[in-house]
Parts: structure tokens; sequence; C-alpha cells
């Protein structure tokens, strides 16, 4: 999508459709009365008749009939002034791309939405959510579609009205484009994607910027090094694993490391998940796919930022070589895992990178991203991702990010509690908790935290967020791109480690 800035007032400006938001109201706002007089009080009578009032997500479209320069104009309900925050914005802003899109047929439109006026929120913030709700909102997966294809529509053009803002355009395109690489691969089916075409894109990033440097070890450098959980998790699948080190360095006071669970199939091995529950699990590898994406983005917006991605790729499959219950799994760290569940193998592969990124790439802080548990999506639904870890400077301010960015994280505990629910009678720790249906979410953290030992570490459940099963405003059903913008904002006004 074209993205650019139109001059001028409202209704001089030549467009397609003229978006605008408006408050709830019972009369005509100021700003629209001279479109308002030109369109023989057209505004007016929608106001009057109580077709529009401007009641939160209310759609009203007006056509101008070659009055003004926009051909049609389409109010867009704000609800109350008080309430409308940043992310409702991008939300109506999507609403509008595709009511634009699919019930009139337009491919172009002009967005006026970010000259809303609002409290505790900057222009940029505004531009962002305007231009990200409207890209994010077009996006459809046809790659694999033969009939019909040529009748599917993608919006062409999307102007801002307004001028000094180009830069923020830019910026909130990339970001957003950099999501849509995220969807893509989070859809794109197994058989297609698997760990080593996983690595070939992320060797496709050192085509972006000189400053990227991507290491990808085969299965047998990865025997080589010694990366005994993710083999083991390999076993039963007949496509060999990929372990992937993405750097970024552009200048970062400060090293910090995301690590990802690349998970491109988990059929659950042999303790094999239920027909229903495999279906999606070709997004198992979404925290690979967010690792790429936010380097992808930074490197695109030349952020200052010292960045090393690690992905620990491969499937779960139930082969005649599958690792079995029961089993005692040698990591990289050197403790071991007693195996009670085969279901429970992301965390079996993140030990490993977990351990290697500590000890052989000395990051200052580490973030993990992971489809991790079933129970983060029974506790926190797919509104907000879970975070939990040992670096609470660095969760307050994601949190923070994630208010301003609407990627939202909340906080669960990591106690010392939980920390016992994980230990083994036969081995240094278990793969899953002893107590049965308590706390998944968190007892799969407290595995984790045994592979992290001195370094400040953040674990990010991305289970609820990474996947959709259900079409919302700027979001289709599938893969959704979730944390380039919570991780972006983060590193740019809020990692502490890197003032």
């Amino acid at each position: 999508m074209k993205c650019q800035t139109k001059r001028g007032k409202l209704e001089e400006i030549k467009t397609e459709l003229l978006v605008i938001g408006v408050y709830e109201t019972t009369k005509t706002p100021e700003k629209l009365k001279k479109i308002d007089e030109k369109l023989n009080k057209a505004i007016t009578e929608a106001i009057e008749k109580k077709e529009f009032n401007g009641e939160l997500k209310q759609l009203k479209l007006i056509g101008t009939l070659g009055t003004i320069g926009p051909k049609n104009i389409l109010l867009v309900g704000l609800g109350k002034k008080e309430e409308l925050t940043n992310e409702q914005l991008g939300k109506l802003s999507g609403q509008a791309a595709i009511f634009a899109r699919d019930f009139c047929g337009i491919q172009e439109i002009t967005s006026d939405m970010h000259n809303t006026e609002m409290k505790n929120t900057t222009k940029e913030q505004k531009i962002d959510a305007v231009v990200s709700g409207t890209i994010l909102a077009d996006y459809q997966y046809i790659k694999y579609r033969t009939q019909d294809k040529d009748k599917i529509k993608f919006l062409k053009t999307l102007s801002l009205v307004g001028e000094g803002i180009e830069e923020q355009i830019k910026k909130s395109k990339i970001t957003a484009e950099a999501e849509i690489f995220i969807r893509d691969l989070v859809n794109e089916p197994a058989m297609y994607l698997t760990p080593e075409k996983l690595a070939q894109k992320a060797k496709e990033l050192e085509k972006l910027s000189e400053k990227i440097k991507v290491t990808i070890y085969d299965k047998k450098q990865i025997q080589e090094t010694g990366l005994t959980g993710l083999l083991a998790v390999n076993e039963g699948s007949v496509n060999e694993p990929r372990f992937i080190i993405i750097e970024y360095n552009n200048g970062g006071k400060t090293k910090t490391a995301l690590v990802g669970k690349g998970i491109t199939f988990d059929s659950g091995g042999l303790d094999i998940k239920p027909a229903a529950y495999m279906t999606d699990m070709k997004s198992d590898m979404a925290g690979a796919a967010t690792v790429l994406g936010i380097i992808k983005a930074n490197a695109e917006l030349n952020n200052k930022v010292n960045l090393v991605g690690v992905i620990s790729s491969t499937e779960n499959m139930p082969g005649k070589n599958a690792y079995k219950p029961g089993d005692i799994v040698k990591t990289y760290s050197g403790k071991t895992i007693e195996v009670l569940n085969t279901d429970a193998e992301g965390r079996v592969v993140l030990a490993d990178a977990l351990a290697y990124t500590e000890k052989n790439l000395k990051p200052n802080l580490i973030i993990d991203f992971a489809t991790l548990t079933g129970a983060c999506i029974v506790a926190l639904g797919s509104v907000c991702a879970g975070i939990l870890g040992t670096d609470e400077k660095t969760i307050q301010a994601l949190k923070k990010s994630g208010e301003e960015t609407g990627e939202r994280v909340w906080q669960l505990p990591l106690w010392q509690e939980y920390l016992e629910q994980v230990k083994s009678d036969v081995a240094d720790v278990a793969n899953i908790g002893n107590i049965k249906g308590e706390a998944g979410a968190i007892t799969a953290a407290a595995f984790l935290r045994n592979f992290v030992e001195k370094t400040p570490w953040v674990h990010l459940d991305i289970a609820g967020v990474a996947w959709l099963k259900e079409d919302r405003e700027y979001t289709k059903k599938g893969g959704t791109g979730f944390g380039v913008r919570l991780i972006t904002n983060f590193l740019e006004k809020h990692n502490l480690n890197d003032k």
C-alpha cells in the first residue's frame, strides 16, 4: 500500500473517500460545517434524523455528487471524547478501511482521523494508529488461492491530511509491514515452512542491512555444539532442525537478546494432540517469526540498537525415533530434563536457546517469545500476552510500551513455590508442573528460569495473541504479528538498560 500526505482544506481535497472521525454529538461539528454547507446540510440532516450521532464504531457514508473535492465522505463514530484511546483509533481506522474496500469498492482513501483531538496522545501516536490500523486491516492471506483471486481487492493508496508528517508515516508503514511479514510466516503451511525454510527466511534479512549477520547451524553443527534438547525434540521428525542466530548491531549501548520458539509444526509428539487442537499448530513458530519481524523493523528503521536473535527450530512429530514420556534429556547447559509430556516441547528447545545465548552471546537482557501454553490462553484469553521473569524494571517498562502500542502484556507471578513444582525426582527439572491442572503458564516459565543463570530475563507467552480464530478490526483470523510495535517501542523509549 502506498502511504502519502495530502494538503489543503478538507472540502477541497481530491480523493475517492475522505474519512473523518466524529465524537458523540447532537449537532454538526465545527470542522464539518463548511462541508455540510456545500452538501446542502446532509450531515446536519443525518444527525437530526438520528442516522448518525458519533456513537463508537458507527459509520455514515455520504456521497458528494461532485459538489466538493472528495467524491465520498465517511463519518466514523469515535464515541465519548474522554474514553477514546489510541488503540481504538487504530481499530476504527481498520474498520473504515475494510468498509471502504469491501462495501464501497474503493481502493484509494484519505484519512483525517489522526487530526482528532485526544488527551494524552501525541500526534505521532495518532498517525501510527491510523497508518498501522489501515495497513493491517487490509491484510489478506491468499497466497494459495487459485479461483477468483483477481476478484479479491486490496487498498492501493492511503493519504493522511497534513504536512510535515511524512517521516512518521514512513516509520509506521515499516512497522506495520514487519507485522505482515510475521503474519505471512505464521500463516504459511508447515509442509512448506520447515526449519530449513525458516532459516532461509532469516538469512534473507541480510539483504536489508550490512549490519545484519545471520548464522545457521544445521543438524551436524547442532550436534557438535551440544544442543541436545533441540535434538531430542527433533528425533521424531524427518525434517532436520536448525539453530539460527541473527545479529543486528547499529550502535546500541547494550545488547538485547530476542529468543524465539520455532516449532514449525507441533503434533504433540507421542503425547499426540487431538485433531481439533492440531489444525493451527503451524503457528507454533510464531515466537521465531516475532524475533525476525522485530529485527526486520529495527533494521529498516535504522534504529540505534544492538540486537541478537536466537531461534531453536524443529518439528515435534511422533516418528519412530521420537523422544518418549519418561526420557531424561541432557541439555546444552548440562542440566537434565525429565520428559513427563512430549507436548511440552517448546520449553525444551528454549532451554538450549536460553543457555546458549547467555553463555556465548553475553547479552545485557534476554527476552523470549513463545506460543508456550494453552494455560496462558485460559488465563488471559487473546487480549494480552503473559509476561514473567527476573527483571522487574523491564517488565514494568514493557507493560508501559504495551499500553502505548495496544500490544498489551499482563504480569503473572514467578514465586519460589512455582519453581518447586517443576522439580524432578530423577532429573534436575521436569518439563511440566507436578500438580496437574495448576498454573500451567507459570510453571512453564518456572521451567525456563532454570536455564538463565544471571542475565536479566523476561518471558512473553504469546500463545493467545499470536494467532486468532476470528476476524477483528485490523486483524484477520490467523497470524497477528504481535510483538513488533511492543518491542520496538520498548527499545526506543523504555529500555532502561540502554540509557
